[in-house]
């Protein structure tokens, strides 16, 4: 069962799982998550192109399989801070729905619990895609194939490590929040 649905009088104060507006940090997200969708339109047009072109003039465009698999995972990272933002992440709800209404108390703990482990699997992520951002941009790290297309590696480790930061901070600040309205209880 999901969260009850916002309402003009109550907003987000009364959800748990929704961050509410972080000035400065709220606009990041939201365009990390706009420039997420523009990828995804991008790697809609590089497939149309590569399929149109394999079969009116047997010409597959070069890279379309590289371009592809890097915009899936540029998409994946840059919208995952908006997702944890809005309450989408996947999880198993049971146990936050059951104690929702009957231990509110106990429930925000929960969630306070729930989005600080989602923040430190974030940081172990972040600690290790670090030294491989270093790496790329220092030994030149490429995908695809010499003499048919390369992309240079290090803007997608940018993105991802940009994505994870944002997505560990945004589970910071909702833990932060459930415990301010656990406070408040």
């Amino acid at each position: 069962m999901s969260p009850p649905p916002e309402t003009p009088e109550t907003g987000t104060q009364d959800r748990p799982d929704i961050a509410g507006h972080t000035p400065g940090f709220s606009p990041l997200v939201i365009g990390m998550d706009a420039c997420a969708a523009l990828v995804v339109l991008a790697m809609v047009v590089i497939v149309n192109v590569d399929v149109l072109g394999r079969w009116l003039f047997n010409r597959p465009l070069p890279g379309s399989v590289e371009l592809t698999e890097m915009g899936v995972v540029a998409a994946v990272f840059l919208a995952l801070a908006h997702c944890i933002a809005v309450g989408r992440m996947t999880r198993s709800e049971t146990l936050l729905d059951a104690t929702q209404t009957r231990a509110p108390r106990f429930n925000l703990l929960l969630r306070a619990a729930f989005n600080t482990c989602g923040a430190a699997v974030l940081l172990i992520i972040a600690y290790g895609q670090y030294p491989r951002l270093l790496d790329s941009w220092q030994f030149g790290y490429f995908k695809g194939n010499v003499g048919v297309f390369t992309a240079p590696r290090w803007p997608l480790d940018a993105l991802l490590l940009l994505g994870v930061v944002a997505g560990m901070l945004q589970f910071l600040l909702l833990a932060a929040r459930n415990i301010r309205m656990f406070r408040k209880l």
